[in-house]
């Protein structure tokens, strides 16, 4: 019998969920510690699945009982893990077992990555706690975009892939999308009203390396996709920002800003999102988990801002039109003020 079949076998079938992925790794090699509600299983045992399948080791409490307590056999593969991961959603993020797993690992100083599954709503000391941490929205990504987030995240915390892949999984190697190269064309057009194509030929200087995923990588041997002052910009549409410049100014030829695009960064305190025509794609975490961000101004050109676009951003001051926000902008704004410049 080959040896994943075995640890397939020998895992437990879970009443109305199904089979578990993989034991819970065991050894002495690094590993992730994925923290997670039992309620939440049906949606976090593909995740485990997806971290094993892609190298990495990966402990997590095979308990099944929705009161499963504390126990030796958790303190002991936390205080050993490498990466502490915890899985957000509305049952989780208030459940006690989650709760002491997180502070046990902000205590012990653990690499720390929350990756929310669902939208979710932290209240009073988890959000004090974790807010300035690094987080993965997955519900609001796609597969791809996901997938290089944690791998990015757990090479960035030193964790490596193991050199043993599963025997029987087969890797598919995707064709280029060029589907999504056309729309993202015809949205930057479709915005500027011209039939023109924006122009990607600018030089890119002072970088010469990229964490790039296969599929980025090859965007970028096309011209395609091109990294400006540390932005990464896609056919007018601005993918990601790298750099570590506390004051910037968003380059002209990023005529649409996605989701997450300065998402983690640490050094950032003011953006200028340019007057030049501009649109936010995104409603959800453009800056998100940005700490020191003190300052971003809302060009005219952006037809609605929602709260959700700031979030863990305590120190920002937002400087916008009060006809572009949405109607619960005040209410669920956390941030530190609220400028309208129209007034």
């Amino acid at each position: 019998m080959e040896s994943n079949q075995k640890d397939y076998l020998e895992t437990k079938l879970v009443p109305g969920v199904g089979r578990m992925p993989y034991p819970a790794y065991r050894g002495k090699d690094p590993y992730v510690f994925v923290s997670y509600a039992h309620l939440d299983a049906e949606k976090v045992y593909p995740e485990i699945r997806r971290f094993n399948e892609a190298g990495y080791h990966v402990w997590y409490d095979e308990g099944i009982a929705p009161g499963n307590e504390w126990t030796d056999e958790i303190a002991s593969a936390l205080e050993k893990c490498s990466v502490f991961v915890v899985m957000i959603t509305p049952t989780s993020a208030p459940r006690q077992n989650v709760l002491n797993e997180i502070y046990y690992a902000l205590d012990d100083n653990k690499p720390f990555l929350a990756i929310h599954l669902e939208e979710t709503e932290l209240k009073g000391g988890l959000r004090l706690r974790i807010g300035s941490k690094q987080a993965i929205f997955k519900y609001n990504m796609t597969d791809e975009e996901y997938e290089f987030k944690y791998i990015e995240a757990f090479t960035r915390f030193g964790l490596k892939r193991t050199d043993e892949q599963p025997e029987n999984k087969t890797i598919e190697t995707k064709k280029p999308d060029d589907v999504s190269i056309k729309k993202l064309d015809e949205m930057v057009k479709d915005f500027l009203g011209t039939n023109k194509t924006v122009n990607q030929k600018e030089t890119v200087s002072g970088e010469e390396f990229y964490d790039d995923s296969p599929e980025d990588a090859r965007k970028r041997a096309n011209g395609d996709l091109v990294r400006i002052d540390g932005f990464d910009v896609e056919h007018g549409f601005l993918r990601k920002y790298h750099g570590t410049e506390k004051d910037i100014v968003v380059p002209p030829s990023a005529k649409v800003i996605g989701s997450l695009a300065f998402e983690g960064n640490h050094f950032l305190e003011s953006v200028n999102l340019n007057q030049a025509g501009l649109m936010i794609a995104g409603k959800t975490g453009v800056f998100c988990n940005c700490p020191n961000l003190k300052t971003v101004r809302i060009p005219a050109t952006v037809k609605e801002v929602t709260p959700d676009m700031f979030q863990y951003c305590p120190n920002l001051t937002v400087y916008v039109r009060r006809s572009q926000v949405s109607s619960d902008f005040e209410e669920r704004f956390t941030g530190k003020e609220i400028v309208y410049l129209d007034e």
